[in-house]
């Protein structure tokens, strides 16, 4: 059966993946001009440029906050339960405020949530917070901007269906930097790439990691095998020399090559119709963003327009409970494997 499910950003039509299947996104045009009003919880991110860049989108209606800054022409509620009944949805910035009684309150009174970080959440609150959304008909959508990469849109003309897939991350040593987890800061964003690339069920991971400079891994591999076929090789590191992030995937005919840090996408491919010159094969193509395409501020804008059209739409989000869940589920067996698997010289 043929899986569709569209995203709305702007006026602009673009595509993405979503599992093993494309699909292409309508414009605002197409779904009416239904306005959401909207209230903040927490400060977080929540800064004074995401509230410009939130007023500025024609979709959605800021009608005030909880327990926020306060900014000019803001309207700061005294309580949730004051702000819930003004609003249709609810955006969360602030991991500090997202815990369960707050996004069950939310969730209970028929409000559509938003949430950039679920971080003080269980698996077992996440999994109720799932099921109370289904039975109320509202919308949880989680803050995975890496699934709204403007890199997608590009890769929509291929018929992506990786064998192999190599991603590596690399942070330039510093000393401010030590406290980062390569697996949830680091190696996390990878690891959804690559899910949602393989569009399949986990079969098996193995990983391993070395502390070259502390105690806690500094450099880690894993290795995820996946019921479709398809093998992701990926390595993460934070004592690195330069600063490295790319992803690599091989497939029938095709080659292709994401830079994050040069907002850059290279494809090979061999159509059968070119003759083999030399040391080239095949026709390459080069894809550049737009400086800042994938900065914060427009990937949130992204997200928002998205889960306005899952709420306009009753669709399911691309970025929902259920994704974050197998993205956990995977890091948490990747450090099962470290326990057995890491060596320090420390």
């Amino acid at each position: 059966m043929s899986l569709s499910k569209c995203l709305l950003f702007g006026t602009q039509q673009i595509s993405l993946f979503l599992s093993d299947k494309k699909f292409n996104l309508i414009s605002c045009s197409e779904i009416g001009r239904n306005i959401v009003r909207v209230g903040i919880i927490g400060t977080g991110n929540f800064s004074e440029k995401v509230l410009q860049a939130l007023r500025a989108n024609s979709t959605i209606n800021i009608v005030g906050g909880y327990d926020c800054p306060p900014f000019s022409d803001f309207e700061l509620f005294p309580s949730l339960e004051d702000l819930l009944p003004v609003v249709d949805s609810i955006l969360v910035f602030d991991i500090l405020a997202s815990n369960y009684d707050n996004l069950s309150l939310v969730i209970k009174y028929g409000k559509n949530l938003y949430l950039e970080s679920p971080g003080l959440c269980s698996r077992r609150d996440l999994r109720n917070l799932e099921m109370l959304a289904y039975e109320s008909g509202t919308v949880i959508q989680i803050g995975l901007k890496q699934r709204f990469y403007s890199f997608y849109n590009d890769l929509d003309k291929y018929e992506v269906t990786p064998r192999i897939i190599e991603s590596s991350r690399f942070v330039k040593f510093n000393k401010k930097s030590t406290h980062l987890s390569v697996i949830d800061d680091l190696m996390l964003h990878d690891i959804d790439v690559t899910l949602k690339l393989s569009a399949s069920e986990v079969k098996s991971i193995y990983s391993t990691a070395v502390g070259v400079l502390y105690r806690d891994p500094d450099v880690v591999n894993a290795r995820i095998e996946f019921y479709n076929g398809c093998v992701a090789n990926l390595s993460a590191s934070k004592i690195s020399n330069k600063e490295v992030h790319h992803t690599k995937f091989f497939q029938n005919n095709t080659y292709c090559s994401i830079d994050y840090v040069q907002q850059v996408l290279k494809v090979q491919n061999n159509t059968g119709e070119e003759a083999i010159s030399g040391e080239e094969w095949g026709v390459r193509t080069c894809y550049r963003q737009a400086e800042d395409s994938d900065g914060y501020i427009a990937m949130l804008e992204k997200e928002v327009n998205s889960f306005y059209f899952c709420i306009a739409n009753n669709t399911d989000p691309i970025a929902g409970i259920s994704q974050y869940l197998q993205l956990q589920s995977v890091t948490d067996k990747i450090k099962e494997q470290l326990e057995r698997n890491f060596t320090t010289n420390a």
